[in-house]
């Protein structure tokens, strides 16, 4: 057994930097189509793009499991010093990932009717959205499969390899959205196609990365289908991540709820939480990098069985991602007129976002500590707890929200995303001591 490793600033940076780096692209794409779509065209167009963001958040982050299950997966294999288990692992997910997208596709007609049922939009921002889902649905292998990379890579701590193939997809779909929404002039249908095209190139590039560290792992490797597909390792895969999945796709489901109640607000209103919301995204997915190294740190510490450690890394990752949230809503505050600016060129979206800006600003420091909470608990694998405290947060939040947006307008609805904040980490909070209490008891 090696020594254990001191929890240390420079260590959790270590693991937390090209995690925050690369999550804080992502969302990098999101802008550019709302930035594009804001200035070349409509309300109804911008609009539309974030009701078609909404949906595909709802159809792909719901699976999300995909990376979390294969990097817990690969981690356990490559601890055991099973390296073709860690290749099977890869491939297997790959397969589950392949399957899902195919379903979507096959079912994106009913996908599309309940999604337009739901956010109850105007008949023009419904059609813009039905352009942009009808064009990206057809990257769904492309996306999920990519979960099952960047997962790979999270498990074996190749989170510089996990950066590079994030970026290439972000800057990839930057010069393809300006090319052909752009310069092209295809608007809605150009950005949409171009975030398909960005998501394969960033899967080929994350593929051939995986080839390359195959040779290192086992050189002479070849797909066993039969063990692969094996029923009881599908079973596995599949019961492993059924609490993450319920978690996510309660979790996308209140995100999209937001952007649902924005859209019965009228579609001035929905335009502009749409450019306030890319601000919230871009936070949320560079503060996932402290809950990853949150995930890695207190996971070792619950494999050895050390409350002390388990409970330094979480609190230490957790100071770490609300100084960082603290500094975030700083700078959103202080420049968010240059950044809604840069978002869209809509005189009247732009004085409607302005109202309603320091709600976005300071999401950061609400939000934080949710995040950091799932990361502890996916490290601690206390993923039923994860899940029961969505559940109960679901539960008051939804009634609250369409209370809060019925009573205070939009207002309202930007205070029920912290209402869920706050339910988010105080169920959490509720449940952390009896984590905390299962690490005496070091796991298999």
């Amino acid at each position: 057994m090696t020594e254990a490793r001191a929890i240390t600033g420079p260590r959790i940076l270590a693991i937390a930097l090209p995690v925050v780096l690369s999550n804080a692209t992502v969302p990098l794409q999101g802008a550019v189509d709302t930035a594009i779509i804001g200035n070349v065209g409509s309300q109804a167009a911008l609009g539309g793009v974030g009701i078609g963001a909404a949906i595909f958040s709802m159809a792909f982050l719901a699976f999300n499991f995909l990376q979390m299950g294969c990097s817990g997966l690969t981690a356990q294999a490559l601890g055991a010093g099973d390296s073709r288990r860690v290749l099977n692992t890869l491939a297997r997910t790959l397969v589950i990932a392949l399957t899902i997208a195919l379903g979507l596709i096959i079912m994106q007609g009913p996908i599309l009717a309940l999604a337009m049922r739901f956010f109850e939009s105007g008949a023009e921002s419904q059609t813009a959205a039905s352009t942009y889902f009808m064009v990206r649905i057809w990257g769904a292998p492309f996306e999920l499969a990519n979960y099952a990379v960047l997962g790979w890579f999270a498990g074996q701590e190749k989170t510089h390899l996990l950066f590079r193939q994030q970026l290439v997809t972000t800057l990839s779909n930057i010069a393809l959205s300006l090319i052909f929404g752009w310069w092209l002039g295809y608007g809605l249908v150009g950005v949409a196609g171009a975030t398909v095209l960005a998501s394969a190139l960033g899967l080929a590039y994350g593929l051939w990365m995986a080839r390359q560290r195959r040779r290192v792992l086992m050189p002479d490797w070849l797909p066993d289908w039969p063990r692969i597909l094996k029923r009881e390792e599908l079973v596995r895969v599949m019961t492993l991540n059924r609490d993450i999945f319920i978690r996510s796709a309660l979790l996308t489901l209140s995100f999209a709820w937001i952007t649902r109640l924005g859209a019965q607000q009228g579609e001035t209103i929905l335009a502009a939480n749409v450019v306030l919301l890319q601000l919230l995204a871009i936070s949320s997915y560079g503060l996932d990098g402290f809950a990853m190294a949150a995930e890695t740190l207190v996971g070792q510490a619950k494999g050895a069985g050390n409350r002390a450690t388990f409970r330094r890394g979480a609190v230490m990752t957790s100071l770490w991602s609300g100084g960082l949230a603290l500094a975030v809503s700083l700078l959103f505050f202080l420049f968010r007129d240059t950044l809604i600016a840069l978002l869209t060129d809509l005189p009247e979206v732009r004085e409607m976002a302005a109202i309603y800006a320091p709600w976005a600003t300071f999401a950061p420091i609400a939000g934080f500590a949710c995040y950091q909470l799932d990361g502890i608990f996916i490290g601690a694998t206390a993923s039923a707890a994860m899940r029961n405290a969505m559940i109960a947060t679901a539960l008051v939040y939804f009634p609250l929200s369409v209370w809060l947006a019925e009573t205070f307008g939009n207002h309202g609805i930007w205070a029920a995303l912290y209402a869920m904040f706050a339910l988010r980490a105080g169920t959490l909070l509720l449940a952390y001591p009896g984590v905390e209490r299962k690490v005496s008891m070091p796991t298999a």
